[in-house]
């Protein structure tokens, strides 16, 4: 069975993938499911499914006629270890286990914090991956990327200490502004600029879990783009954790990377290179990938530095496009039909340069134009390395996890039980362009107010989709039978050689580019654009990486 759509010709019959929709309420979930070929089970939500969605069929009469239980499931909230324990061997979740660890704010900040304490006095640290020295990524992570934070129900001492050393300093005395966020807030509620965020806190806040808040020194002056604030939201795609079970001898022994991986064929494309850095044992399993589509979301009103007289305008300070919306001022994005339609059959890049929601390759555009050629590759790697430190800080929960469930051994081996979509939210320093982490979404939205949203979250999720798919095994390979498919995806086969290669093709030289960035386990693969491959990691990176993993499992 095919279900197939007038605005797509991007999928091949090779295999049919179902993915369960019941439990999402985004339509461009189901929309990008079909461009890709797949199809789509809705038996849960029939009645709330439109026919359409910006002009892509959502309904087919072959649906009644599923041949198979779904090979993917997506849906919008959080899961337990339980649900994971669940799983066939053939199916995948669009969610790890406790991911709160990186998508929780006050989870993550506070957890950052204890990372950057214990890796201040760490021997490793020190000496490995170099902490001191403000060139090495570790430090350059923790001092230029991560705000410090301040847990409302842990750290008010250490608050109330580091107020007093910023009053030290003369000229920070009377203008050092906080920021409070509330853990689960969305939409920018319970977010308020403070001079005093420790008699800005209730009581809940101090003592309430429920209610914690994280409380951040306020980034000033950040970047702007015709004189108001912005953040980028970056698409990132989790695939796994863990290498599950390696074979004695694996059929790819004697040629291979090393690490894990198909090592490339004679068959394979050209510029599929080995790769020479290896690969440190924490970061052994972590599949991770960037898209090169994103949103720039713009606030209304010119920005000024926070003062009493203004802390209070939202329409300046926060970037959330829910803030922002309402305003008269508020302009949203809007692109061409036929760039609408481009979009949607080549991958291509969105390009809007107005309106308070971008692209970024507006932004690239930007900053090439005011900081000179060669400045947008090189913030585009500083946010990449922002964005491997931040989920590798989580990783050995989410593997602890996995295993725990059963999701990397036995037929599950493979370790692709679970995926992750998420939403990284950065801002940029205005003097160095170095990214501030603002907060990771787990579930980020995917409402489409315009066909300039469909446009670029569309071709998130199709890619999302394709990279997923080459390594789901045709279900008449396996019928659902759990040897069957142990042995498909075992690493030490050829099918298995042949998914690795297909993505690498994929990521590298598919004729519809596929938009998404490899970071983890190497640097630099796919975009759609080779030339934009950059070096792998380095050993300092390398280093910053391990220390990473290896602090946090301190963590408790």
């Amino acid at each position: 069975m095919r279900v197939t759509t007038s605005t797509s010709s991007m999928h091949t019959d090779t295999k049919d993938v179902i993915i369960d929709c019941s439990h999402t309420r985004y339509h461009v979930v189901r929309a990008a499911a079909r461009m890709v070929g797949w199809v789509v089970s809705d038996a849960a939500t029939e009645e709330t499914v439109p026919t359409s969605f910006y002009d892509v069929p959502l309904t087919s009469d072959s649906d009644s006629a599923l041949t198979h239980p779904p090979q993917v499931i997506w849906t919008d909230k959080s899961v337990l270890r339980a649900r994971v324990a669940g799983l066939a061997c053939y199916q995948r979740l669009n969610h790890f286990a406790s991911m709160h660890v990186i998508a929780r704010k006050a989870v993550l900040f506070r957890r950052l914090m204890q990372v950057c304490r214990l890796a201040l006095k760490s021997e490793f640290a020190a000496q490995e991956s170099g902490i001191s020295p403000p060139s090495c990524p570790l430090y350059r992570y923790f001092m230029g990327s991560i705000a410090p934070s301040f847990s409302s129900l842990r750290d008010l001492g250490r608050l109330e200490a580091y107020q007093r050393q910023l009053s030290s300093e003369p000229e920070l005395e009377s203008h050092t502004f906080f920021i409070i966020k509330p853990n689960t807030g969305c939409e920018g509620k319970g977010i308020r600029l403070t001079t005093s965020p420790i008699t800005e806190l209730t009581e809940e806040e101090r003592t309430n879990s429920k209610r914690e808040c994280i409380i951040q020194l306020y980034i000033d002056p950040p970047l702007l783009i015709d004189g108001k604030k912005f953040d980028l939201r970056m698409y990132v795609l989790l695939v796994s954790v863990t290498p599950g079970q390696q074979p004695r001898r694996p059929a790819w022994s004697e040629q291979g990377s090393g690490d894990g991986r198909a090592a490339p064929s004679a068959d394979a494309p050209d510029n599929v290179q080995s790769d020479s850095t290896e690969v440190p044992p924490g970061v052994e399993g972590v599949r991770l990938y960037v898209h090169r589509e994103g949103l720039l979301r713009i606030c209304a009103e010119p920005y000024t530095a926070p003062t009493a007289a203004n802390c209070t305008n939202a329409l300046q300070h926060l970037t959330n496009y829910a803030v922002n919306r309402k305003s008269n001022m508020f302009q949203p994005a809007h692109i061409s039909e036929g760039s609408t339609e481009g979009a949607r059959t080549r991958n291509a890049v969105v390009l809007t340069e107005e309106g308070n929601k971008r692209s970024l390759a507006a932004l690239a555009a930007y900053i090439e134009g005011l900081y000179g050629p060669g400045m947008w590759a090189r913030t585009q790697r500083r946010i990449d390395e922002c964005i491997a430190l931040t989920i590798l800080s989580g990783v050995e929960t989410l593997r602890r996890e996995l295993i725990s469930a059963g999701g990397a051994r036995g037929d599950r081996a493979d370790g692709r039980g679970c995926f992750e979509l998420l939403g990284f939210d950065v801002m940029l320093r205005e003097a160095t362009l170095e990214p501030v982490l603002m907060e990771v979404n787990h579930s980020p939205s995917l409402f489409c107010d315009t066909n300039f949203d469909f446009a670029v979250k569309s071709a998130v999720l199709r890619d999302a989709f394709r990279l997923l798919d080459v390594h789901v095994p045709p279900w008449e390979a396996h019928r659902g039978k759990a040897r069957a498919y142990a042995s498909y995806t075992c690493p030490c086969s050829s099918s298995a050689s042949d998914m690795d290669m297909a993505e690498e093709a994929l990521l590298c030289t598919a004729e519809v580019p596929c938009g998404f960035r490899r970071i983890l386990p190497h640097y630099g693969r796919g975009g759609g654009d080779v030339k934009a491959d950059t070096s792998d990691w380095s050993r300092e990176e390398r280093a910053a990486q391990e220390c990473m993993v290896k602090l946090s499992k301190q963590l408790r």
